[in-house]
């Protein structure tokens, strides 16, 4: 009878570890087919397809489509939110840092005294136009808004899109030039 006890048991025992692979299993499966589902649901709305349309091509409902958007709107809002309180200042830290290295470099330049004094002037006249721009930055940094959104940099002068290529352009010419003149000398 204790033989007979312990068969039952273990039985019981199996049968129960069985139900919950299987519902292990299961729970797995819907979650994949959930996530894919949301993953098609995305891409569809980036081509500009309708809630309805999704619907229909997935073979659900509108509004397990509306509950994927929602869910696929929460998580963006939530990886966005986490960009902006941990990377954004790193980012902004790392810029101005990039600004004084480019007048650390500049500097070298204008104070070299194997340089043309037109090359010398148009590399002060950059390390003042750098320290303008830092300084424009450095007051008015972006900010978050209530709405999480980021206010733009002011631009001004010479760090416009356009004159920063030339600028840049012109700094990359004057530092060819430098080479060349030391290496004349």
């Amino acid at each position: 009878m204790n033989k007979m006890s312990m068969d039952m048991n273990s039985l019981v025992e199996m049968a129960k570890n069985r139900f919950a692979e299987n519902e292990k299993r299961r729970k797995t499966n819907y979650n994949e087919k959930v996530q894919l589902r949301r993953n098609t649901v995305q891409s569809m709305i980036i081509r500009g397809k309708t809630q309805w349309e999704i619907a229909e091509n997935l073979g659900v409902s509108q509004p397990t489509v509306s509950r994927d958007i929602q869910w696929l709107r929460s998580v963006a809002k939530k990886e966005l939110k986490d960009k902006l309180e941990k990377k954004f200042p790193e980012e902004y830290h790392r810029y101005l840092v990039g600004i004084d290295e480019v007048l650390r470099h500049t500097w070298d330049i204008a104070l070299s005294g194997f340089t043309d004094e037109k090359i010398r002037l148009d590399a002060l006249q950059f390390v003042i136009d750098c320290f303008k721009h830092k300084m424009d930055v450095i007051m008015n940094p972006p900010i978050l808004k209530s709405n999480n959104t980021v206010k733009q940099f002011k631009r001004k002068g010479r760090f416009d899109a356009d004159s920063t290529r030339d600028s840049d352009n012109s700094f990359t010419r004057n530092q060819k030039e430098i080479k060349k003149n030391q290496l004349e000398k």
